[in-house]
């Protein structure tokens, strides 16, 4: 496996650029990430499984700090190829709560620029799916609807979504976009034909099916690092604490992936947990009941949460749970020369788009 190692820099000046609040160590080749106080989102662990709660589901709709009859959403699917089964997972609470909900499918169609940005522009939260990570941002920079969420970030709506609908808002992400169970045609073929409507099999960074493994026959494929749209800084991972169908721990594959990215700061959130963002606030958001990777002191369970994980000069991956709540300075960081992204990923990322290509109109 590949490793990088990051040049020395001297311990000292570690010290010194290191904001005393910071939760991890920031070296010169970091920033602490100062936001633009409109910026709102709630990034969370699992797609579908995360937003047909109803606590997830009103902690969307309360980051708009508006009753739900005044709230717009616009569902974006085109992770899960706009199949409706997903929109329709994701968004049936939202209905319910009274939010007016719209969706906007770009997956499989052509879209006007100007409709687009309608459709952006008249939403108070924007919801991505889960699904195929690499394919929606290709897909959206394609059609340039990726410079319209950038600017609607910045706008002060709120971006939401769990697993492929985390990473999408960050620089990059853990991936599982080289699962052929999430390529469209398979997805298109699997679910529009409803072969067995009552199959709550939901592949790929939609919902994780962590029992499917434990038979033994592992399918053949790697995680890799995508790139995201970059309105926040860091390298995300969801489903931190779950096993996929190639029978590799999420958590474990993400510290190799830190080390072939070690000038990043990496963020695993657990399947049901979510990292919630207002301006300079955020807070680590656990769906009750269910469990997770981080052990409470005064607990037997292990709760759902997040981790903050960085590489040190000696190329060791070092993993501190995240706080319950604090400010985005202090937890995120972002690297001073994009180019340093390292993209040791990009021969994979490569054979995925052409095992699964875009649709151009």
């Amino acid at each position: 496996s590949t490793m990088v190692l990051i040049p020395r820099s001297g311990s000292s000046s570690l010290i010194a650029s290191a904001s005393h609040t910071s939760i991890t160590p920031c070296p010169s080749y970091r920033r602490p990430f100062n936001p633009n106080p409109s910026l709102r989102g709630i990034f969370a662990g699992s797609g579908s499984a995360s937003m047909s709660t109803p606590y997830m589901a009103q902690a969307v709709v309360d980051l708009t700090k508006r009753s739900p009859q005044d709230v717009s959403l616009l569902y974006i699917g085109t992770a899960s190829y706009d199949i409706a089964k997903f929109r329709n997972k994701q968004t049936n609470l939202f209905s319910k709560m009274g939010v007016t909900v719209e969706s906007l499918n770009v997956a499989n169609q052509f879209v006007e620029k100007d409709d687009m940005e309608e459709a952006v522009d008249k939403a108070d939260i924007i919801l991505v799916s889960g699904g195929n990570t690499l394919y929606a941002i290709d897909r959206w920079s394609y059609l340039g609807l990726d410079e319209l969420l950038k600017g609607a970030a910045h706008r002060g709506k709120v971006m939401a979504g769990g697993s492929a609908g985390a990473i999408c808002w960050f620089d990059g992400g853990h991936s599982d976009s080289d699962d052929p169970d999430t390529y469209r045609l398979a997805m298109l073929k699997n679910f529009e034909s409803n072969a067995d409507p009552s199959s709550e099999l939901i592949q790929g960074e939609e919902d994780v099916v962590d029992e499917s493994i434990n038979s033994g026959d592992s399918k053949d494929w790697e995680y890799i690092r995508v790139e995201g749209l970059g309105i926040w800084p860091g390298l995300v991972c969801p489903h931190y604490d779950r096993i996929q169908s190639n029978g590799v721990p999420r958590m474990t594959d993400f510290d190799s992936m830190m080390k072939r990215h070690p000038y990043e700061l990496g963020i695993g959130i657990d399947h049901h947990a979510a990292l919630e963002v207002d301006g300079d606030d955020f807070r680590i958001l656990a769906i009750p009941g269910e469990t997770g990777s981080v052990k409470l002191e005064d607990s037997e369970d292990n709760v759902p949460g997040a981790w903050i994980k960085y590489v040190d000069e000696e190329g060791t991956v070092h993993s501190k749970s995240c706080p319950r709540n604090g400010k985005v300075t202090d937890l995120l960081q972002m690297v001073e020369d994009p180019q340093k992204h390292l993209l040791l990923d990009q021969q994979k990322v490569e054979l995925c788009r052409k095992e699964n290509p875009l649709l151009k109109d």
